[in-house]
């Protein structure tokens, strides 16, 4: 999901890039719309649990969804040639969640207050950089910072639930 030539993320770009060739080719095909996944929020909260303060940028709702739910789907949708041609719906948990609302869960999972503090793009860039990361990496993770905050991974859509026959794994359940 999120894929667009205009995208904050800079990812996005080659998925765009990748849909448009695909629909210029004449065959059929289908590009899945995935939800962000879930399990980079570990990364995202870094060493938040040992200092009870998750400092980040400015962001905005992101469908964090599971790989698990995914690749269920993926399998399904294989499966079943035809189901979609071209880019799927949001494939994607049923509720999107930021970055307060993950403090939230990582308090109640440990137990005590993690507190979300917002910090600037450049301090978060600073912080980045000392940490050792490449700037191209910066760059693309202040890129996912600004484009939650455009709310280009907010989207939810029942799509991933109507095709696993279940409802899909929650956040917190997915970082359980």
């Amino acid at each position: 999901m999120g894929a667009s030539a205009t995208s904050a993320f800079k990812p996005m770009h080659t998925h765009a890039a990748t849909e448009a060739m695909l629909a210029e080719s004449g065959i059929a095909w289908t590009a899945l719309r995935n939800g962000f996944y879930a399990s980079t929020v570990s990364q995202l909260v870094g060493d938040a649990a040992d200092t009870g303060v998750l400092a980040v940028p400015a962001d905005g709702p992101v469908a964090w969804t599971a790989h698990v739910d995914l690749a269920r789907a993926a399998a399904r949708i294989l499966v079943d040639e035809g189901r979609f041609d071209g880019p799927t719906p949001p494939l994607t948990a049923a509720a999107a969640c930021d970055m307060t609302d993950i403090a939230a869960i990582l308090s109640a999972r440990i137990g005590r207050p993690v507190e979300h503090r917002v910090v600037t793009d450049a301090e978060a860039e600073r912080r980045l950089a000392a940490s050792g990361l490449p700037p191209t990496a910066i760059a693309i993770m202040l890129g996912l910072y600004r484009a939650a905050r455009d709310h280009e991974f907010a989207a939810t859509d029942p799509a991933l639930a109507h095709i696993l026959g279940a409802n899909p794994c929650s956040l917190q359940k997915t970082l359980d």
